[in-house]
């Protein structure tokens, strides 16, 4: 018998040895904490995320039919025991808007002790899944049902928030029946709407300004200025001053049933949308540890248990204020910690001016909150390109709207799995696969031929490697082995090997490969970044045709090609593309403002602009990707941050060599220093040399 020791985070542990072995990477990544020693950064960081999530943690309970003291214990208690025993360096956990609808049908029925004891089996379920390895399926719910469940719940609150921001108790649904009899205005609270109005006023007039705590500082201002004015308004009422009391939630026997059925929903929508934000927020940022999804999962097992266990609601990693902290500068899983403790300090200490917050400028904040859920641009996307999966978005969203949620989750699921099928037996049925064996002879065998195609295949296949975009001018076909522009940088232990021509900014991380040996040659556009183990390569003789000119690897500018992508010639990747994380590109043309996602594979086929290849998808045939979904505003806005950085990066790298090579440069008269496996053309700073910049 041979022994096998695994000593690879990312291999599945068995089922004996699943505690075990994420207990160890679990110890492994606080290791990576202590050296990291970023305890600064990770507080300023906690600090400003804090001041984001505080009134939305008081806003969502309220919304949420729960006390704010609800609320208030998630955030700090749930958050920093998410960051405590979690597999995400940055994600930020408390109450979340997609929780909301679930959480107010649960504490309608059984009041906020059942959403207390909701929140135990939601953390218990939650727990067991990641003991299962099952985080791995979260990246299979399709995206059609899972733009329609957010865009459900962002109707869901404008019509619970939109009567509180006006101040009375008509739902929207009465409000637009009323529209022709304008005496409805007379039950408007005035007072209210300018509560509202100034909040979404403050948070949307500073939403450039990513790190302003618009949302606390419009609620202070507002709640200033009613205390002085002894405005007569609704006020949140209750907060604890001091820490709340362990109690086991008591539920009646033969209601037990009923709420697990309620709640089982809940459980599967915080493990889904928690792996989802954590997979987001390592995207922003690429230099951190990715999210181990079953660590993950047993960790928000265990903030949802003891939330539960001290009188909290469900709490669930939000992609907004884990924004906020890679935004801010965290570099560890300290930063959220730091802010779930700044939350606690916040309440104990002011926990009398808390309680005097209007409700209706916490509507104010969740009616943006709402819009910001909607997703119609999906919905006209699908109705264009695939009415079946534009069926399972209406079904999700209907369900969501109605409050039967697990009935439209569920029809949703299936209506779109069974498209996915049905698309997939109609193309194999149409796909005609070349057989090796039959196809050619034992002397093309022995040459590497790997198959024999008939002329209408040759044909079919052709503009896959001759692609001539012509909105697009190029430079001429350059014969150096390596051009480097001054403003570049390569790392020294990176590969550069053959006919590349890397522009201005551009930059190489370490123990990237390069290699235009045998496909040759490649073409690097301005503000492009490569990270840390990506791999270009070729095909020989394979190239595009840009222009005039033909290449075997033509990037665009302001590209991030992320950690471990590969990218195999002949291929062209459009201006402000993002290709993911361990992603593959080969043989395609991949057009401008596309985003790649992780694992993802793009072969043989041509994605058009303005497209999003969803993570771990293979995409194969022309159909599949004509009917990708177009790309989101927040993966555009991603690149650029990242385009950012990385030019950052090279600046300061550069400036750094420059340094140390600026004796050698005086002493050899301004000549060029040369570098291993990348040397400079002596006539590229003359006047006749071509200007980078000029030509794009």
């Amino acid at each position: 018998m041979s022994n096998h020791v695994v000593n690879h985070e990312n291999e599945e542990p068995t089922s004996a040895k699943s505690v075990a072995e994420l207990a160890r990477i679990w110890v492994s990544r606080w290791a990576m904490v202590v050296r990291a020693r970023s305890l600064g950064m990770d507080l300023m960081a906690g600090l400003t995320t804090a001041a984001v999530a505080l009134p939305l943690n008081i806003a969502l309970a309220v919304a949420s039919g729960v006390p704010a003291s609800a609320g208030l214990v998630a955030g700090a208690l749930g958050g920093f025991l998410a960051a405590c025993f979690g597999g995400s360096s940055l994600q930020v956990s408390g109450p979340a808007a997609a929780l909301s609808t679930l959480v107010l049908a649960i504490a309608g029925r059984f009041g906020a002790v059942g959403v207390a004891a909701a929140s135990i089996i939601v953390g218990i379920t939650v727990f067991t899944l990641g003991l299962l390895r099952m985080g791995r399926f979260a990246k299979y719910v399709p995206h059609s049902v899972l733009a329609g469940f957010t865009t459900g719940v962002g109707l869901k609150l404008l019509n619970q928030q939109i009567p509180e921001a006006l101040g009375f108790d008509y739902s929207v649904l009465d409000i637009g029946q009323m529209m022709h009899r304008p005496l409805w205005l007379h039950d408007v609270s005035w007072l209210a709407v300018v509560c509202a109005c100034f909040v979404a006023i403050v948070v949307l007039a500073t939403k450039s300004m990513k790190r302003f705590p618009a949302a606390i500082i419009g609620i202070s201002l507002v709640t200033t200025i009613s205390i002085y004015l002894n405005w007569d308004l609704p006020r949140v009422a209750t907060v604890p001053d001091s820490i709340p009391d362990f109690i086991v939630p008591r539920v009646k026997d033969e209601e037990w049933l009923e709420l697990v059925w309620m709640t089982l929903p809940l459980a599967i929508l915080v493990a889904v949308e928690s792996l989802l934000s954590a997979r987001a927020v390592d995207a922003q940022r690429p230099d951190v540890k990715k999210v181990e999804p079953n660590l993950e999962l047993m960790g928000m097992g265990i903030a949802n248990t003891a939330t539960g266990l001290f009188g909290g609601m469900p709490v669930s990693g939000v992609i907004v204020r884990s924004s906020v902290n890679a935004q801010a500068g965290g570099r560890t899983r300290l930063s959220a910690m730091f802010h779930a403790i700044a939350l606690g300090v916040a309440v104990l200490a002011a926990a009398e001016w808390l309680a005097q917050i209007p409700i209706p400028a916490l509507a104010g904040l969740l009616v943006l909150t709402g819009a910001r859920l909607l997703d119609f641009a999906e919905l006209k996307h699908l109705l264009k390109s695939d009415l079946v999966e534009a069926m399972a978005f209406v079904a999700a969203a209907a369900g969501t709207v109605s409050g039967n949620l697990m009935a439209g989750l569920v029809a949703g699921l299936v209506i779109s799995f069974v498209n996915q099928w049905a698309k997939r037996k109609a193309l194999l049925a149409q796909t005609d696969i070349p057989r090796v064996t039959k196809s050619r002879s034992r002397e093309e065998a022995e040459r590497g031929i790997r198959a024999v195609l008939g002329s209408e295949r040759a044909t079919s296949r052709k503009p896959q490697t001759q692609l001539a975009p012509g909105h697009h001018t190029w430079l001429r076909h350059i014969t150096q082995e390596a051009v480097i522009a001054p403003s570049a940088f390569v790392h020294e232990a990176a590969t550069v090997i053959g006919h590349v021509v890397l522009s201005d900014h551009v930059h190489v991380a370490a123990d990237t490969s390069v290699r235009a040996d045998e496909g040759s040659p490649f073409f690097i556009g301005p503000n492009t970044n490569i990270q840390d183990g990506v791999i270009l390569h070729a095909l020989k003789d394979k190239r595009v045709r840009v222009g005039d000119e033909e290449w075997a690897i033509f990037i665009g500018r302001n590209v991030s090609l992320a950690h471990g992508a590969l990218v195999h010639g002949p291929c062209y990747i459009g201006d402000d593309t993002f290709v993911g994380f361990k992603a593959v590109v080969h043989d395609s043309v991949v057009g401008s403002h596309c985003f790649v996602g992780i694992g993802a594979v793009v072969v043989g086929v041509e994605v058009p602009d303005n497209r999003f290849v969803p993570h771990g998808t293979i995409v194969s045939t022309q159909a599949a990707a004509d009917a990708l979904p177009e790309v989101a505003h927040a993966q555009l806005e991603f690149n650029e941050d990242v385009v950012d950085v990385n030019r950052g990066l090279a600046s300061a790298y550069h400036s750094a060599e420059s340094r140390l090579r600026a004796a050698v440069d005086r002493a050899r008269d301004g000549a060029l220093l040369s570098r291993p496996g990348a040397i400079w053309d002596a006539n590229w700073g003359k006047p006749s040399a071509v200007d980078l910049n000029d030509r794009f």
